[in-house]
């Protein structure tokens, strides 16, 4: 992403980066953004580029932005599984996700974000009713509905 903005011109460029040792040198960026920041950030935002955690993909959805992700994979150490590789594949056929399956796909992936920015399934904040009535039914051992 450092190598991304560098390359741009005139574009914000605001990147969450955790713990790593890594301090990118061409946008801003801070360690942490408390939840309500974070979803301020991306009620902001024109693109959201992000780990393949369904947390970040909610918030995307929740404010319909277009979002780019790379999953985090095990064999580099930097998740202990690749739960995120199964996130990115189940998820990616939603409109207004773009998987990211290397780094040097990045750049391709936000360009068709960019562009396609208008055609983002927002996501609703609830669970449909009838889903929460099964999980309600089944939680008070009531019987379900034939």
């Amino acid at each position: 992403m450092d190598a991304w903005a560098a390359a741009v011109d005139g574009e914000e460029v605001l990147a969450q980066i955790g713990q790593g040792s890594y301090e990118p040198r061409n946008m801003t960026w801070m360690r942490n953004l408390p939840r309500s920041q974070y979803s301020d950030t991306v009620a902001r935002a024109d693109l959201v580029i992000a780990h393949a955690g369904i947390g970040s993909l909610i918030v995307a959805g929740e404010y319909g932005k277009p979002i780019v992700v790379l999953p985090r994979r095990a064999r580099y150490g930097e998740h202990n599984n690749d739960h995120q590789v199964d996130t990115a594949a189940r998820l990616g056929a939603w409109r207004g996700v773009y998987v990211a399956d290397t780094e040097a796909q990045l750049g391709r992936c936000i360009a068709q974000a960019r562009c396609s920015s208008a055609d983002v399934e927002a996501l609703e904040k609830t669970a449909p009713a009838g889903f929460l009535d099964r999980i309600r039914l089944f939680a008070t051992g009531e019987k379900t509905a034939p």
